[in-house]
């Protein structure tokens, strides 16, 4: 069930970036089938605390799947996927350009066997340039897209401590598969859409990260970042998040601290002074926060309307009242029994009554079963497994 319901989707793409945008349509209710060589698999499954032989990572990003072994390179796997192809709606797939051509599933190939096919391909920098034969992984595309100085302190770049490239591009890609199947609705043609991780970046920093290196011309002044608001707010305890960028959310921040005379200090009266004094104003603040308890400050906040929250630690989390409330963590089972906790599929179709998100499957679980379904006989999936092009289990 879910709005998906109906489309067929395979999934060749590895690690991150591919499996869990198709892993998102799979929880929309898309059928999909996971492609990896068989008998090692791909090299995410052993990312993560490894539980029954695969990691965490892995069985996150491809839930809601079934798994088919196959040797992508082997001739004999083209008769296969190209059954597959005829009444697929999306092939996905994150490989170095070149790579679709040698295995024949570059997209004028593909289809020839079915002209409504839509072909997601990711790469990290794109199909063509100086650094479009690299093997990228998400810290190269932070390092390029500006991500890592944007996180720089005092002079020294750092990472995002999570795979935020990837990601976004995950959630992009799913976008625009989305979107190339409503086009087709209109053409009934397919397409490839191409994404790269890079361009993917860019986009998702622009807005704020950029903003001091978007206007032409020179009649215009930068600002600090607007990310210099946003350091962790320390307590007696702890610390806390809070954000307040109005006028009536500054007024609201001196007002549960007792700090209402800031209110008469020129650099700190308009948004755009305390823009351009946020050091000398974070000073003061800062020193004013350590005075109370983490809860005792949040709650001032709330009493104020000011945009505060409690800083978690990860294990916090799963005991947060609003995830509670919201029942944004989930149980997913394997054979019966809660094997994994992970999010919920985040939005809510009121209209559709979801599946509960289908555990990651063992290398090969569906093989025979896949094949049998498009038309293989016992014989020809028996002699396939003998002959290490798929791997599954033997009809008697």
């Amino acid at each position: 069930m879910g709005p998906l319901e109906g489309i067929k989707i395979i999934d060749i793409s590895t690690i991150v970036s591919g499996p869990l945008a198709a892993s998102m349509l799979g929880d929309q209710g898309a059928e999909v089938i996971k492609i990896e060589p068989p008998y090692k698999g791909e090299n995410a499954r052993v990312m993560g605390p490894i539980k029954e032989g695969s990691g965490a990572l892995f069985a996150t990003v491809n839930r809601s799947k079934r798994s088919l072994a196959m040797d992508l390179k082997k001739a004999e796997s083209k008769k296969i996927i190209y059954k597959l192809i005829e009444s697929a709606d999306i092939i996905i797939d994150n490989f170095r350009p070149g790579a679709l051509d040698r295995l024949g599933l570059d997209f004028n190939s593909i289809k020839n066997f079915n002209p409504r096919i839509i072909q997601m391909s990711i790469t990290g920098y794109g199909e063509t340039g100086p650094y479009s034969k690299r093997r990228v992984y998400d810290p190269l595309i932070q390092a390029t897209a500006g991500v890592c100085d944007a996180q720089s302190i005092d002079g020294q770049p750092k990472y995002m401590k999570t795979l935020m490239c990837d990601k976004i591009t995950s959630l992009t890609a799913a976008q625009a598969m989305t979107a190339a199947l409503f086009k087709r609705e209109k053409t009934n043609n397919g397409q490839r859409v191409t994404l790269s991780m890079l361009d993917t970046a860019l986009y998702f920093m622009w807005s704020d990260s950029m903003y001091n290196y978007s206007w032409h011309g020179d009649d215009w002044a930068p600002i600090p970042n607007i990310a210099d608001f946003y350091e962790p707010v320390k307590t007696k305890d702890g610390h806390i998040a809070l954000v307040a960028i109005n006028d009536s959310e500054f007024s609201g921040v001196l007002k549960a601290i007792g700090r209402e005379d800031l209110l008469e200090d020129e650099r700190f009266s308009t948004t755009e002074n305390r823009l351009m004094n946020v050091v000398e104003m974070q000073e003061i603040l800062l020193n004013a926060y350590s005075e109370f308890t983490s809860d005792e400050l949040v709650e001032r906040m709330e009493e104020n309307d000011v945009p505060a929250a409690k800083i978690n630690r990860r294990e916090d989390i799963f005991s947060d009242p609003q995830v509670i409330n919201n029942s944004s963590i989930i149980n997913t089972k394997n054979n019966g029994e809660k094997i994994i906790k992970g999010p919920k599929p985040p939005a809510n179709f009121l209209d559709d009554e979801y599946d509960e998100p289908k555990f990651m499957p063992a290398l090969g679980q569906h093989s025979s079963e896949i094949l049998k379904e498009y038309g293989f006989s016992n014989d020809e999936i028996n002699s396939l497994i003998e002959k290490k092009i798929i791997q599954g289990e033997k009809f008697d």
